[in-house]
């Protein structure tokens, strides 16, 4: 024996991830959710609103804010194609009880 002694075995494996990364992760998800579901009149607002705030919390929180600043991004575009869908509904819907009842 040589005196040496063996490490830590905490040394051996690198430390875990913090939970800022699953936020990061998490506000991706959402914002790609909220994107694809941005033509649905009032569920891509609701999905666009909460992957914004996510988006926001990630690029203030997560160790990865790169991925929080694209999930943002895209809950933007949701929020902002949701809005215009919306628009567009109600414009179809009163143009059509305009003409079923003149």
């Amino acid at each position: 024996m040589s005196g040496r002694t063996a490490p830590p075995a905490s040394a051996a494996f690198p430390p875990a991830r913090a939970r800022a990364d699953t936020l990061a992760l998490s506000a991706m998800i959402v914002g790609v959710i909220a994107f694809l579901c941005g033509w649905m009149p009032v569920l891509g607002l609701i999905l666009g609103s909460a992957g914004v705030i996510l988006g926001l919390l990630a690029r203030r929180r997560s160790n990865r804010p790169a991925l929080g600043l694209s999930a943002l991004i895209l809950s933007i575009l949701a929020v902002l194609t949701n809005i215009v869908v919306d628009v567009i509904v109600v414009v179809l819907m009163v143009t059509q009880a305009n003409n079923l009842a003149g």
